[in-house]
């Protein structure tokens, strides 16, 4: 994990933890940039992402860690606003589990409720090392293929971040989706939470019945028309204007 930190001088602070394939930069492109400079930005880039991409990640659990550890170090003990797409929700659980972390809001774009979905794992496992062999022999392809969902800017990234992670890591990110650990929450703090899904994202209906029995006075927002994270990338100006009423609230 490498983390980033932009507008260091700001006093309220927003960390972003980027979904797989993307990145600090990405964050920053979708999220940061169209929020604003009223705050200052953390953001990650995870093991086998952006400049971090020849690491192998390991676990959720070790990203959780270190970015606890960077946060502490650097006396950054409250926080306006976490924020976790997908991959990053799953991490975001696990930073919400050190309780001398304080968050004001939290904010969960397409996390997975899956919690031993073995069947899951083993699918999502050969589809994305199928893929992934794919990409490598023709990098076009791939690009093509990630601009259908998330948009011409951000598909050469996301494909590029994809040919080069290693299969370690693409396996350990599928078990983390696969086996989320979902840690218990005061009712305090699940009252601070959100969690978002476009009512495409095959994360959706799981999230919907399980939030209610394991978070149930958290949030739930549904982004109509669109599938997994595609709204933060295809409309972001809406998405970030949706961010900032939630954080003004």
């Amino acid at each position: 994990m490498i983390m980033h930190d932009w507008n260091s001088e700001k006093k309220d602070v927003i960390l972003l933890i980027h979904p797989m394939l993307s990145s600090a930069n990405g964050m920053k492109t979708y999220v940061a940039d169209n929020i604003g400079n009223g705050y200052r930005y953390l953001a990650p880039d995870l093991s086998a992402h952006g400049d971090a991409v020849k690491d192998t990640y390991k676990s959720a659990v070790d990203e959780a860690k270190q970015i606890h550890a960077y946060l502490v170090k650097n006396q950054i003990l409250k926080l306006k606003l976490g924020f976790g797409a997908s991959l990053g929700g799953v991490i975001l659980l696990q930073l919400l589990k050190y309780d001398d972390i304080q968050f004001e809001h939290v904010f969960f774009e397409g996390t997975s409720f899956y919690t031993n979905a073995k069947l899951l794992e083993w699918i999502l496992r050969s589809v994305f090392l199928k893929k992934h062999k794919k990409a490598v022999a023709d990098p076009a392809l791939s690009v093509k293929k990630m601009s259908s969902m998330f948009g011409t800017e951000a598909a050469p990234l996301l494909a590029k971040h994809f040919i080069a992670m290693n299969e370690e890591s693409i396996r350990n990110i599928v078990h983390d989706c696969a086996f989320v650990e979902l840690p218990p929450l005061s009712d305090t703090l699940q009252k601070n939470c959100l969690f978002a899904y476009g009512d495409k994202d095959f994360d959706y209906k799981k999230a919907r019945r399980m939030l209610r029995k394991t978070y149930p006075h958290a949030g739930m927002k549904v982004w109509g028309g669109y599938g997994h994270c595609e709204r933060m990338t295809n409309d972001q100006e809406g998405y970030c204007h949706d961010i900032e009423g939630y954080i003004r609230a």
